[in-house]
């Protein structure tokens, strides 16, 4: 370490510990002189990685500057900060802390990670590749890009997209990788902005053929896509169902599915929704969840699963032929009513077989005639879907 860089790391250590500094905080850390302190923190000034409280005289003081130049000064030697650690160094409240690092997680600069209620932390990025993503490539991954590392760690935008080119990708052009991200979800999503519903009823029929029991079926998002692998929304629900309670994630989800399940219950005028149970007993059910925050005003199909001595979930069958005996012989319905209009709502759909059988349960018990079916996410393996918009 030079000496420079040693005279640096006291200025960012007294910025950490106490936030806004004198130069006196400063003297007690080190036996540099006033006058060479004075020189330091000027320069620093002048490289606008510091800003000063007063133009002169004994009550100046010294506290960071908002911009790239200073975090990156800030972070030199440093892993990783946490919100409040910044709100300090830039002698600001927490919330407008917020406000500041936002657009240098947006810009991937900074690395925001972790989920509530789990410490968020900050890191800095590293500038390799970033500059080689145009402002359009950089604000499609911030909104719709998220990796989950091997270790468990949440990466979002940029940052995700980047750690994710490098260790996993293969391909060393970031730029054109990032412009076939783009391509993919304009062939994908039809280059339509505000998605929220996707039909998927034909690839169904081609399933299911003359067998299919349901008029529509609709998934809010894609589980995944080719060579970019599970969407923001999929990773999302994999959180959700990874056993460790969390509700800062589950709201996510309902709050994306909301527009859509209403869109569905006005249009389609239903009078009676289902809720496809679990497999795999968790401390907290995604779909319990879901269910109880949706706060839909309809009556609520009891749909429950019985399974045999080892729970076999559908995504671990692949013969279809499995999946429609795994579902028939699985799924029970407790009901007495006739509706005419039902949605049955799921989390995951691959090949349908779940909520293709439920319905068959509930035209043949005279529970309902007409059945239509809502997942979170689903394949994107076939072309056969209609992308809703916004209007």
């Amino acid at each position: 370490m030079t000496k420079k860089e040693a005279q640096y790391n006291i200025i960012v250590n007294v910025l950490i510990k106490t936030g806004v500094f004198s130069i006196s905080k400063i003297e007690s850390q080190t036996s540099i002189s006033r006058s060479w302190l004075s020189k330091i923190l000027r320069h620093l000034v002048n490289e606008n990685i510091l800003v000063m409280t007063a133009e002169s005289g004994a009550n100046v003081k010294y506290k960071l500057a908002n911009n790239k130049k200073a975090l990156e000064f800030l972070f030199h030697d440093l892993d990783s900060l946490t919100i409040e650690q910044l709100a300090k160094v830039w002698g600001i409240s927490v919330q407008t802390a917020k406000n500041n690092i936002k657009k240098f997680v947006d810009s991937g600069d900074i690395l925001k990670q972790g989920l509530p209620p789990q410490k968020i932390i900050y890191k800095l990025v590293s500038q390799d590749n970033v500059d080689d993503l145009s402002d359009e490539q950089k604000q499609v991954l911030n909104k719709y890009y998220i990796y989950v590392t091997p270790d468990g760690q949440l990466l979002k935008g940029v940052s995700g997209f980047l750690y994710w080119a490098k260790n996993k990708s293969g391909r060393l052009a970031v730029n054109s990788l990032a412009e076939e991200y783009l391509k993919i979800r304009q062939k994908f999503y039809n280059d339509k902005n505000k998605v929220f519903l996707i039909d998927a009823t034909e690839k169904m029929r081609q399933v299911f053929k003359d067998d299919i029991k349901l008029i529509k079926v609709f998934h809010r998002d894609f589980d995944s896509l080719p060579v970019f692998g599970k969407t923001y929304l999929s990773q999302m629900i994999r959180i959700a169902k990874a056993g460790r309670t969390n509700t800062a994630v589950m709201n996510y989800i309902v709050d994306n599915i909301r527009d859509g399940v209403n869109y569905i219950i006005k249009n389609y005028n239903i009078d009676a929704i289902g809720f496809i149970p679990p497999t795999v007993m968790r401390k907290t059910q995604l779909m319990t969840f879901i269910s109880k925050k949706l706060r839909v005003d309809l009556p609520i199909i009891p749909i429950n699963k019985h399974t045999g001595l080892v729970p076999v979930q559908q995504k671990s069958l692949r013969d279809i032929k499995d999946r429609i005996l795994n579902a028939n012989k699985t799924i029970f319905i407790s009901d007495s009513y006739n509706y005419n209009n039902v949605l049955l709502i799921d989390d995951v759909t691959g090949s349908g077989a779940t909520l293709n059988e439920t319905a068959k349960k509930l035209i043949n018990n005279g529970l309902a005639k007409n059945i239509y079916g809502f997942t979170i996410t689903g394949s994107a393996k076939a072309n056969d879907f209609d992308v809703i918009s916004e209007a």
